[in-house]
């Protein structure tokens, strides 16, 4: 509830620009569903967004451009076709093509 309340208070003034910082993160299916329809009818409407996400598949399903960062430095950019032709395991198959597979601290 609170994410949706959150996102709510975010565009009621009608943002041209909406930032979002992994706005899915502990919500129910229901309301991951809900809240990704209504940012891709939000960017229908005109409303860039920048969307920050460690869902990589939240990113092929709603971005027209992705950059990839590791470690602060962008690893990856472009358009999200163009990177998911690049790759047969998607976003996520690139990015850990990209980063390795080892844990980190």
């Amino acid at each position: 509830m609170k994410r949706r309340v959150n996102l709510a208070i975010g565009v009621i003034h009608h943002p041209k620009i909406l930032f979002l910082d992994e706005p899915t993160t502990g919500v129910d299916v229901q309301s991951r569903h809900a809240i990704l329809e209504f940012l891709l009818k939000l960017n229908r409407e005109g409303t860039t967004i920048v969307y920050t996400s460690h869902h990589l598949r939240e990113a092929e399903d709603l971005c027209d451009h992705v950059a990839m960062i590791d470690a602060g430095k962008i690893i990856s950019n472009g358009k999200s076709s163009d990177l998911i032709d690049r790759h047969a395991g998607g976003l996520e198959g690139l990015y850990m093509e990209l980063t390795g597979k080892a844990y980190r601290d």
